[in-house]
């Protein structure tokens, strides 16, 4: 048997075996500098607009299943999508944003001035403070690694589509990547741009990380 015999059945196997999860920020939120973990904005009209670009750039991977958080900026983003690829969406609420609790709908200058000591104890100790009332940082890590376990289980052959938001995203990513969780916030998440995860016989890894719309090729790359 040749080398490239050998090449071609390890990368059938392998292609077998592999099940990915493209992770998709929702397009632009109508929020304006406030915390929005649980909270349940629908999207801007800039976020409106987009859709046409994902579902172009989306046709390039063919999803064949779709999911999205609950809350409406990801539903207005995972209908569309769904609908133009023929596909039913379900829906989690464990694909949420972070619980951000008593600062939800709140700026960065309101918590500080509302919520003094607290605000400082989350700056000191990023991510792991937990906000009034919200969800501690272990308490989302913990939720999205189910979450990717669950996708996982149930995923079919070829592309999952999971409409989400930016602090799931970055949590996978660092949590894949054996990241500590103080290098959260080094993680680029824009509206609209996608983050592939795949797995391979319960081993992970991140195959593509914040990619603008119309910048993917077939397997979920950058062009160069």
């Amino acid at each position: 048997m040749t080398a490239m015999t050998l090449s071609q059945l390890c990368d059938v196997f392998r292609s077998a075996a592999t099940i990915q999860i493209a992770l998709l920020r929702h397009a632009q939120a109508d929020v304006h500098g406030q915390f929005c973990g649980h909270s349940d904005p629908g999207l801007s009209q800039r976020g409106h607009e987009q859709i046409p670009v994902l579902i172009q750039s989306l046709s390039r991977l063919m999803p064949c299943a779709v999911w999205s958080s609950d809350r409406q900026r990801a539903i207005q983003t995972a209908e569309p999508i769904a609908k133009f690829f023929g596909l039913d969406y379900g829906i989690s609420a464990a694909l949420r944003e972070m619980n951000f609790g008593m600062w939800e709908g709140l700026t960065w200058n309101e918590i500080e001035l509302q919520f003094p000591e607290d605000a400082s104890a989350w700056a000191r100790g990023f991510p792991n403070h937990r906000p009034p009332g919200g969800e501690s940082f272990v308490e989302l890590q913990s939720r999205v690694v189910e979450e990717l376990a669950q996708l996982a289980k149930h995923a079919q052959p070829g592309c999952t589509l999971v409409v989400t938001h930016a602090g799931f995203i970055r949590t996978a990513v660092a949590w894949v990547l054996g990241m500590p969780n103080q290098r959260l916030v080094r993680i680029g998440q824009d509206y609209g741009a996608l983050t592939i995860l795949e797995n391979v016989r319960n081993h992970w890894a991140v195959t593509a990380l914040n990619v603008a719309p119309r910048s993917c090729d077939e397997s979920g790359r950058k062009n160069r």
